[in-house]
């Protein structure tokens, strides 16, 4: 089974709950329409936002009962409080006894055929995504991304992680994805002589420039002079109705 994990950011702390609650279902909505029916998805929030449509077992959302953070221009306790729900879900993905486990960022969106290609791979570490979308926000148009980096972007075989059984700062030091995050994993686990491999298709899109991003990744990054435009420019896709499917997107999302 593939345990998809999120943290969900508190309506304390949103610029706008409304939007960051619409992005929450997308990303729910991209797990949830895996072709192998054989994975879960784990948010962990204070808040349960609305959600318009239904969903079975398969979702389990947990509140969290620690406040929230202070303030949301304090970037620090911020990231603190989306690694603390994440350790929540990662004590309840041991629990199940995850074969896979897959830390997700709540307002990106992962392709359909994660779970069928982990459940078909059970004996490998894990897949790094080194190959993925980034898209802005309301765009009719993608970008290609062949040095895909975002909260979004590994799978991690159960056996590796030493899943913590609480959220005990003891538990939590032994947890190898709650001390090695989406930009040091990889190297983490190939110097321990269990690589994760690249994973042979374009696995996630990167949602960015909606105004409720976990970092300012986006409007830090979003220029780099005229060579790094025009390379932006030839690597635009229009929105098709195959990426759409793929990645369970609706217009205006």
């Amino acid at each position: 089974m593939l345990c998809f994990v999120l943290a969900l950011k508190s309506k304390a702390v949103a610029q706008d709950w409304q939007r960051v609650s619409q992005l929450f279902e997308a990303t729910l909505r991209s797990a949830y329409q895996q072709t192998d029916a054989d994975f879960q998805i784990i948010a962990v929030c204070h808040e349960i936002p609305t959600l318009t449509a239904t969903y079975d077992q398969r979702l389990e959302m947990i509140q969290a009962d620690f406040p929230p953070p202070p303030d949301a221009t304090d970037r620090q306790p911020t990231m603190q409080d989306k690694w603390n729900k994440i350790a929540v879900g990662l004590v309840r993905a041991g629990a199940l006894n995850s074969d896979f486990v897959m830390i997700m960022d709540a307002d990106d969106l992962v392709s359909r055929h994660l779970a069928a290609y982990a459940n078909t791979h059970k004996a490998e570490n894990g897949w790094i995504f080194t190959r993925g979308y980034r898209y802005q926000y309301g765009s009719r148009w993608i970008s290609v991304d062949d040095r895909f980096n975002c909260g979004t972007n590994a799978i991690v075989n159960g056996r590796l992680i030493r899943f913590p059984t609480s959220v005990d700062a003891k538990e939590i030091a032994k947890c190898v994805v709650l001390t090695h995050g989406h930009t040091a994993i990889a190297h983490h686990l190939a110097a321990l002589n269990t690589p994760l491999r690249p994973l042979p298709f374009a696995g996630a899109v990167y949602v960015c420039a909606h105004g409720d991003n976990w970092t300012d990744f986006s409007d830090r990054h979003s220029w780099h002079g005229i060579r790094y435009a025009l390379g932006r420019l030839r690597r635009l896709r229009p929105l098709t109705r195959r990426l759409r499917q793929d990645f369970a997107m609706e217009p205006g999302e």
